[in-house]
């Protein structure tokens, strides 16, 4: 196996994609590039090149991906700004004369009209990439399970009720194992999946009052679920103190993510307009493995706080 960047890897992926190679492969060769390297002092222990990387410094990403054959290109958190961190990234992997590039995109994200913030990044990327001249498999993450558990339900159980702007939408939510078992299939030989585009959801495609009803029986408490519009949705944000618009120095939640209401309530449109509405098999095609129900998600991770949730889990 040729040399690994993996770019991102102090972040929750990077840390189960890099266990998950190292565990098949002792002798792997990664190198881990990150912001804050101090936070993997456990592999710089272990002998694994460990280098500072940033999305938004060249220079640094010139150094970091030198030597290597194949890129993980985690997505930056930057919305916004991150179509231009990415292009920075992938003019770095054209100079250090890097072959393929894994990137985790989102799930939607191919369509252009997809009104989630998010997406847009995501899809301008994609064409960034497929016009850049190296091999590319992209990873179309659907939202996480632990997210739709403990960030959506979590609360509502202690409600009883869940207002979103998600109308009679439907989606397909994936365990975070399964996205990291999904990259780390594709890591291992990139060429078999040269030009790939892999949905990367959960097993199931789920309405809110499947999602809801899920709740309720896992939580042991009646949910309801009330659509509302978007000017309420951000209403609502706004009230408890979330910003409209993202800022990286921003600081995190009481439930630790970083998060601002303009991605949330365009996500809920997505949801709401049927972009989110896709279900497949990729995870099973990838890792051979049936990919994890929403339902043992909930019961795994229901008394754990977001931030909680780690690669231990």
């Amino acid at each position: 196996m040729s040399r690994i960047v993996i770019s991102g890897a102090s972040g929750d992926l990077g840390r189960r994609v890099t266990r998950l190679l190292l565990d098949e492969d002792p002798g792997v060769g990664l190198t881990l590039v990150t912001r804050t390297p101090e936070k993997l002092a456990d592999r710089v222990a272990q002998g694994i090149p460990v280098l500072e990387g940033d999305y938004t410094d060249p220079e640094s990403l010139d150094v970091a991906y030198k030597g290597a054959e194949t890129l993980f290109l985690i997505s930056g958190l930057n919305l916004g700004r991150r179509v231009s961190e990415h292009r920075n990234a992938i003019a770095a992997a054209q100079r250090a004369g890097i072959r393929h590039i894994v990137y985790t995109s989102v799930g939607g994200g191919e369509h252009p009209n997809n009104p989630a913030m998010s997406a847009k990044d995501h899809y301008r990327t994609e064409q960034d990439l497929r016009s850049s001249g190296i091999g590319f498999t992209f990873l179309r993450n659907h939202l996480y399970a632990e997210i739709v558990s403990n960030i959506w339900i979590a609360p509502a159980a202690e409600a009883g009720r869940l207002e979103m702007a998600t109308g009679q939408g439907s989606l397909s939510p994936v365990a975070k194992g399964d996205v990291a078992r999904s990259a780390a299939a594709v890591l291992r030989d990139p060429e078999r999946h040269e030009g790939a585009v892999y949905e990367i959801s959960g097993p199931e495609l789920l309405s809110m009052q499947d999602i809801v009803r899920i709740g309720s029986e896992v939580h042991g408490v009646p949910i309801t679920y009330a659509p509302v519009s978007e000017e309420e949705r951000l209403a609502f944000f706004d009230s408890v103190g979330l910003p409209r618009t993202y800022d990286p120095d921003m600081p995190p939640s009481p439930e630790g993510h970083m998060w601002a209401s303009d991605e949330l309530v365009t996500a809920d449109l997505a949801v709401a307009g049927g972009y989110q509405a896709l279900l497949s098999h990729h995870v099973q095609l990838l890792t051979g493995r049936e990919p994890e129900r929403l339902r043992t998600v909930m019961e795994r991770v229901k008394a754990l706080r977001y931030d909680q949730i780690d690669d231990a889990v």
